[in-house]
Formats: structure tokens, sequence, C-alpha cells
């Protein structure tokens, strides 16, 4: 042994300390080459040779590191090369960790495709309701910011009818409107409901003044007027509060007759078809809960008018004033058709079909009453037509109804193979966690518990892959549907398709757990995953410890 002093120089200290971090996670078999690497080193006498003496150290812990990963990896979990592998009397799983560690990276590629991704994001969508993530409203917050900075009109636009900021949207409407004033439509196309925030009037005049002989600025003024005084949302409107209401009522009067109805809805689309070809990774939420939450006038205002109307018509009527009847009931049935005919949600065209019905029922009688047969022929036959196209909009149509239990079921395959592939993966990561966190402990005994856990740690990667698989092919419908809606026109048959496919896959979490425990449902998730997460954390850190202490 030499008796020389030992080298202090700062090339000598870096390499006694990368050999000492190397000792630390030297693999056990070969621990006492390393032991004598790191004791050899206090003999170098020149810095060149202590920096090449821990070169040739490292590589020797790299190479006996990937060898003894290789034999661990070629083990069953739970078991450990401390002991040589496992023993006959040793009750381990079949499969090595090898086999685990290939099916799980294949089930992460399969995951990194562009198909899968959307699938995985649309279907966490469905659990949420297709309703914003904190996720979606910090990618929003970007989109505005950024448009913001480079005056981008479309996308401020675009910003402000997708969040559900109150305050951001109107401040991002003003500057979207500022800069293009063509899109002053958007005024009109904010939901304006009083659970979110209360319609401005000055916007409201300032779309009438920019959009003349429309009907439903003026719809929407007088939403805005009729909102205090009627009952709670989806309650019956009190009739004679607004009937007796004569400001309302010239409102009402106005939209009736004005010559157009248009409730921006295609122009929404448009905007949303532009920003999803600029940007086509967009979570689809995004656009769903923007084309989902359009602002609409208060349909129930427009029938209850609508009946109003008709009543005024009947009592003209009965007072022998049949030309005043039929001017009313015309009037009534004209904008019905209006509406009917516009490019606007199919809520809407079924309303204004429904408003025309009442019209032309209303017109049958007075002409039957007045012995015109003709005009009574003409008005019943239009009355059959309504009646036809009312159903064609219901789900009693057949042809409809086929198409919406096929999506039914493929939404069932999708949300069944996705749960099936979530049970299946935290069944890996309990199986694979209880085996190797106890790897020293009850390995010999025959228990319930443990040939579970070793049966899950041969099956379950393998079930997780099949599952996942099927998820992504079930999911190629629901795929096409969304392509297809990027491609399309953008008008209410297209938006009817996306949502009745969409709107199947709410189905099966709404059965599983109500509208009140999704929230409930992802906090479990989430928490079982943090668990899991700190139980590794913490199990690495407590076995690096060990080591560290008991080199040998």
């Amino acid at each position: 042994m030499s008796t020389s002093p030992k080298i202090e120089s700062v090339p000598a200290r870096c390499a006694r300390w990368l050999l000492g971090c190397a000792l630390r996670h030297w693999p056990e078999e070969t621990r006492p080459w390393g032991m004598a690497l790191v004791a050899e080193l206090d003999e170098t006498t020149k810095p060149f040779e202590a920096i090449r003496w821990s070169l040739g150290g490292i590589m020797f812990f790299t190479r006996s590191w990937f060898t003894s990963a290789w034999k661990w990896l070629k083990l069953p979990a739970g078991s450990s090369l401390s002991n040589g592998g496992p023993q006959g009397s040793d009750f381990l799983p079949k499969r090595s960790r090898f086999f685990t560690v290939v099916i799980l990276v294949a089930t992460g590629l399969l995951f990194l495709l562009p198909e899968s991704r959307e699938a995985f994001r649309t279907v966490r969508a469905s659990w949420l309701g297709f309703m914003l993530t904190n996720s979606d409203n910090r990618t929003l917050d970007e989109l505005g910011t950024r448009a913001e900075k480079e005056k981008d009109a479309s996308m401020l636009a675009f910003v402000a009818l997708s969040t559900r900021d109150p305050k951001r949207s109107e401040k991002l409407v003003e500057e979207s409107v500022a800069l293009d004033p063509t899109l002053v439509w958007i005024y009109g196309a904010k939901n304006h409901r009083l659970d979110y925030y209360p319609a401005r009037q000055e916007w409201l005049d300032r779309l009438e003044v920019a959009d003349p002989g429309n009907a439903v600025p003026l719809l929407l003024a007088a939403d805005a007027l009729a909102q205090p005084k009627i009952s709670p949302r989806y309650a019956e409107p009190d009739y004679a509060k607004l009937e007796n209401d004569p400001q309302w009522m010239a409102l009402m009067e106005r939209s009736f007759t004005a010559p157009r109805y248009d409730s921006y809805m295609q122009k929404h689309f448009q905007l949303m078809r532009m920003m999803w070809e600029r940007d086509p990774n967009l979570p689809p939420e995004i656009f769903l809960v923007g084309m989902w939450s359009h602002a609409m006038p208060d349909l129930r205002l427009v029938r209850l008018y609508g009946d109003i109307r008709l009543r005024e018509a009947k009592k003209a009527q009965a007072a022998g004033d049949t030309e005043q009847s039929e001017k009313i009931a015309n009037q009534v049935g004209t904008f019905g058709a209006r509406m009917a005919g516009s490019n606007g949600p199919f809520i809407e065209q079924l309303i204004g079909i429904v408003v025309e019905h009442s019209a032309q029922v209303g017109l049958t009688e007075l002409y039957a009453s007045e012995g015109k047969a003709e005009e009574a022929r003409v008005a019943n036959s239009k009355v059959g037509e309504l009646d036809r196209a009312v159903k064609g909009f219901n789900r009693d149509n057949p042809r409809r109804a086929e198409q919406i239990q096929t999506l039914q079921w493929e939404a069932a395959f999708v949300q069944g193979f996705g749960i099936l592939g979530g049970i299946a993966g935290l069944a890996v990561i309990l199986g694979i966690l209880e085996l190797e966190l106890r790897s020293g402990k009850n390995r010999n005994r025959t228990s319930v518990w443990r040939r579970v856990m070793c049966l899950v740690s041969d099956y379950a990667p393998a079930a997780l892959l099949l599952a996942s698989g099927a998820f992504v092919v079930c999911f190629l419908p629901f795929q096409r549907a969304l392509a297809d809606f990027r491609a399309s026109a953008f008008l209410p048959a297209d938006e009817r398709r996306i949502t009745d496919a969409l709107w199947s896959l709410i189905e099966v979490p709404q059965y599983m757990l109500g509208d009140d425990a999704a929230v409930a449902f992802w906090s479990f998730i989430t928490i079982t995953l943090s668990v899991l997460a700190i139980s590794i954390v913490v199990w690495s850190w407590h076995r690096t410890r060990r080591a560290a202490i008991n080199p040998a």
C-alpha cells in the first residue's frame, strides 16, 4: 500500500465524487468491484490518471448497471437479484418485467397517435359534460392575450364568444368590434341570460342600427325588457305581465313585421371554422361550448306573442272583422315561416314551424267558417306539411331514431372499453406496486391476495393494451363525425349530426354518475393517482437511503 499523500487537486476530488455517486447506485452483485475502484483512486498520483481511472470506473458502472437492469427485467415482478432470482418456493407472476414494460410502452405509443389523443380528449370531455375545464380556460386566456398583442379581431371575437368569464368577454367584444366593425353581429351572438350577465342595451342599439330589418335585435331587446318581469328560467312566463306591457308588445310587434330573421349562427359557425382551420389542435369542447351557448331570442316569448296575436285574431273574427283576423294570422304565419327558413339552430327552426302551424290552423278555421273551401283546403294542406316537418325534427322520425340508436350503441362500446382500460391501468399500477414494494415480504405465502396480485401483474397489462386499442377503434365513427363537421359548411344539419354524435357519448356517464357525481368521480381518480405517485416517490427515496446507509 502506498503511503503517498492523497491527491487533493480539483480533478481528483471531482473524480472521487463521481465514483462515490456511482457507488451509491452500483448493482449489488458487482458492488465489491466498485468499492475497489474507489479505494484504488486514492493511489493515483497525477490528476490525469485520476480522471482516466474515474472515467474507466464510470464506464464499468454503466455496463454493470445495464447488465443488472437487463437481468432484473427478465425476472417477474416482486423478485430481486440479491438472492439469485426467484426460487422454487417463491410465489411470483409468470410474466417477466420486460413483457410488462413492452406492453406498457406499446400502449403509450398508441396514445401518442393523433387519433388516440383526440379520442381520449373527447371522451374525457364527455365525462365532464363537454364543459370547459381549467385547461380550456387557460387556453382561451392565452389565445385572448395573443390576439390582443397581434390585434387579431377574429380571434378576439372567437375568445369572447367562447369564454365563460363575463368581464373578460365584454372587454374582448368591444375590442374586436373596434378593430373590425363588420363583427358587430357578435353583440347579438353572446348569451345574455340573467344567470350569465344581462344584455347591454347599447350593444343592442348598435346592432339594430348596423343590421336594420332584422327581427333578432328587436327580439333580444324585448327579452332584456321581459326577463325581470317573468318567472325564473325554464318556468312558464307570466302572460299577464307581458301582455299588459306596451313597450314589450311594441318591440314584439316590430320584430314580427321585420322583413328578415337572422340570429347570426352562420356567422358564428364560420368564425369557429376559421379558427379550427388555423389551430386544428384546439380542444373540441371549446367549439362545442361556443356553438351550444350561442345566443337566441327567448323562444318561449316568441310563442307567447304568437299566441297573443292569434287570440286577437279570434276576437276580431268573433266581432265580425274577418279581414283583420286574416291579416293578423297571416302576419304570424309569415313570421313563423321566416323563422323556420333561417339558417339558425334547429330549435329556432322548430319553433318557427310551430308558430306557423298555429297560424295555419287558425286560418283553416277562419276560412271554413267563412265558406271559403279552396282557401281552407290550401291552409289545411299546409298544416299537414308542417306536421310532417315537426316529426322530422323529433327523435320519433324513424330514420333519425335509427341513426341515434346506432350512435348510442357505438358510444356504449367506446365508453365501455374506456372504462375497462381505466380499470386495467389502475390494476397494473396497484399490482406492480404491491409486488415490488413488498418484494421481500410474504413471497412464499400463497394467500388469495398475492395470487390476485400475480394474476393482475400477468394479465392486466395485456388487457390494458387490448382495451385501449378497442377504445380507439370504436371511436372512429365519432372521429369521422368530427372530421366531417370540420370540413362541412357548418349548416344546421351539420350541427345536428355532430350534436347527436357527441351527445350520445354523454349518456353513459350520466347513467353511471348522474350530473352531480362527475366532480366526485374525478376527485376520486385524482386522489387515487396522487396517492400512488407519492407512494412511488417515497419508496424510491427509501431504497436510495437504505442503499446509501448499507453500501455493502
